[in-house]
């Protein structure tokens, strides 16, 4: 009251302008508002993603190192049936679902004293904000998709 009187406006302030300024404001910072949290979320999922993905590569390395016999090896490249249920059983677990061809085995001998390389790959889509944002992440992937990766290497005993 006293600001009132000491500029000569004895009359009520109007409100009317302050609710429109309100809604000019949430206006412009909403979409930025969405757009982090949707970016947030869509992070959230991909760093799911990869910590399932090292839990199957482990699985798999782990069963092969403990499986020698069930080794078979062609160069650099290892063939093992079972240890790739066994990292697709880990990741299923979790719920992200694997085929054959996500799980890639290498390594530079079956004995012991030899080194095994789990690769669980996954390709994970509708990914909006950071898919637009791909250059500046520098992920793999194309369109809405960021491909996945984890590779565990063990030495088997």
């Amino acid at each position: 009251r006293a600001i009132r009187i000491a500029f000569g406006k004895n009359h009520p302030i109007h409100r009317g302008n302050q609710n429109a300024q309100a809604i000019v404001e949430l206006a412009l910072i909403l979409p930025i508002l969405l757009v982090l949290i949707v970016g947030a979320l869509e992070f959230g999922r991909l760093w799911s993603t990869k910590i399932i993905l090292t839990n199957a590569a482990r699985e798999g390395a782990y069963y092969l190192t403990t499986h020698t016999n069930e080794c078979s090896i062609s160069g650099s490249i290892i063939t093992s049936t079972k240890t790739v249920g066994a990292s697709k059983s880990e990741a299923n677990s979790s719920g992200v679902v694997l085929a054959d061809s996500d799980i890639g085995i290498t390594g530079s001998s079956c004995a012991p004293g030899g080194s095994v390389t789990v690769t669980a790959t996954k390709t994970v889509d509708n990914v909006i904000v950071i898919g637009l944002l791909r250059g500046f992440f520098n992920l793999p992937g194309s369109g809405n998709s960021v491909i996945v990766s984890s590779s565990v290497e063990m030495m088997i005993q």
